[in-house]
């Protein structure tokens, strides 16, 4: 005996004004909780990056202007995706002398 289908029609639409009349009441609870703290992007200027051609083979260059320190990960397409940082350098006064410090090892 094969008994006569309901029609789902009206409980497929409370389930959905179930849904959101929960994502209605989730929204107001966030907007009204009290809570001022905006969410910001820390300042001072983006990096600048660079793929360069260093000593015949491909160096990643990154200078990052607020700190005045350049970055150089040299063949950094190449193998496996661990680039680890080559050398760096400070950037002082124009014609002040460069001195390239080791990057510290990341083991």
């Amino acid at each position: 005996m094969i008994l006569p289908r309901k029609s789902s029609t009206a409980a497929s639409i409370r389930s959905i004004l179930t849904v959101v009349l929960a994502v209605l009441l989730a929204f107001l609870a966030g907007r009204w909780s009290g809570s001022d703290a905006h969410v910001r992007a820390a300042g001072g200027d983006p990096p600048q990056i660079e793929v360069r051609d260093i000593n015949g083979g491909t160096s990643l260059v990154i200078f990052y202007p607020t700190e005045k320190k350049v970055y150089v990960y040299q063949t950094p397409f190449v193998g496996l995706p661990n680039w680890p940082c080559a050398y760096s350098f400070t950037l002082g006064a124009p014609g002040a002398p460069i001195n390239r410090q080791p990057c510290p090892s990341l083991q």
